[in-house]
């Protein structure tokens, strides 16, 4: 196989999905991406967290609808999954934020179905070099985790966006 036949997969962190649904590529003006993600889920290109799916359905827009569509495609959470949260949460408990308002969070379970589904974090966290509270692009290095942007996802398939 060469590297242009490779299939990537990707794990989508709920900093895509939201960022680019309320700010960026808003469906009203991008239509055919979501429709492109949607397809993506469905052939398991792109993998979704249950932890993503909990957070986002927090939200008082219609992403959480358009996730509905795709609840057969959520990756539930295994015990293998479990196990690497665990790891990551008691190396770093200030990861696990759970004291704060919200009741999910979705970072550590993010990195841990990239690690066993040997995917590309796609996120819009970048990495914050902290010891004490790491970000998910600091997880990623530290997992050793490939991690890119929405825009570099979209270069990395080859999409092109056309005004019409």
């Amino acid at each position: 196989m060469t590297e242009k036949d490779k299939v990537n997969k990707y794990c989508f962190d709920t900093s895509t999905l939201i960022g680019s649904w309320r700010q960026y590529y808003r469906p009203s003006v991008f239509g055919e991406l979501w429709v492109r993600i949607g397809e993506l889920i469905k052939n398991g290109t792109i993998i979704i967290p249950e932890e993503v799916k909990k957070e986002i359905g927090t939200g008082k827009d219609d992403l959480a609808i358009w996730l509905k569509q795709y609840h057969h495609y959520i990756a539930p959470i295994s015990i293998e999954q479990i196990e690497i949260v665990k790891e990551i949460v008691n190396k770093y408990p200030a990861v696990s934020q759970y004291r704060k308002p919200r009741p999910f969070h979705a970072d550590p379970f993010v990195v841990a179905l990239a690690k066993i589904n040997s995917c590309t974090v796609v996120s819009e966290e970048k990495g914050s070099n902290n010891k004490d509270n790491p970000r998910i692009g600091d997880l990623c290095k530290e997992y050793k985790i490939d991690h890119c942007s929405t825009a570099e996802f979209f270069e990395r398939e080859g999409w092109k966006f056309n005004i019409k």
